[in-house]
């Protein structure tokens, strides 16, 4: 006969069964800790995401807020190249008007030089300037005022190389030509400019 210790083979059966259903467990806490570090992992790849599209928005916002100050800032910038070539522009015309001004001081005075050497019976047809020469031309009543006219610009100081042209008798008296050289005398180092002593 055969005895079967029914308590051994209880006892074997729930040791199997005990095993199994602790592997279930065991298995399950793996499971269920590779499942929180997969959710763990997301989560932070989440966050990550989201902090990144934070900082591309920040980031795009602040491109267009320079992109904004570059629109401005080009409009002042063309304003400021306007004023600029109109600075400039007024810098060449006063630069033009004072040259001219310096250039109108010699033609000028030689002609208040010859004006005030003009004797009586005497005045000017024509009178031309090339650099300091100086060629005139007129008509006189008598041979005596032309005389008067060559001394009178000989002695002004200022007219250098008179010299009487052509001289001949016309029906209203008598026409003359006379060149010379505006040479006015340098002024001494220690006399006053004119400007000082007014």
């Amino acid at each position: 006969m055969i005895k079967i210790n029914l308590l051994t083979a209880r006892k074997q059966s729930r040791s199997r069964s005990g095993a199994t259903a602790s592997a279930e467990v065991g298995g399950f806490g793996r499971n269920l800790a590779v499942l929180g570090i997969l959710g763990v992992g997301v989560a932070v790849v989440a966050v990550w995401s989201l902090t990144l599209a934070a900082e591309q928005r920040a980031l795009q916002r602040q491109n267009d807020e320079a992109d904004r100050e570059l629109k401005r800032l080009d409009a002042v910038r063309k304003k400021g190249d306007e004023y600029k070539a109109q600075k400039d522009l007024l810098a060449r015309k006063i630069d033009l008007i004072t040259d001219l001004k310096k250039q109108q001081e010699v033609p000028v005075h030689i002609l208040d030089q010859v004006s005030k050497s003009l004797p009586d019976f005497l005045w000017l047809e024509s009178m031309a300037a090339n650099n300091s020469q100086i060629s005139i031309s007129g008509r006189a009543t008598n041979y005596n005022a032309v005389s008067n006219f060559y001394s009178n610009l000989t002695q002004t100081g200022l007219f250098g190389d008179v010299a009487l042209g052509r001289t001949f008798v016309v029906p209203e008296g008598v026409s003359f030509s006379l060149s010379c050289r505006f040479a006015p005398a340098a002024p001494a180092a220690d006399e006053p400019s004119p400007k000082a002593k007014s």
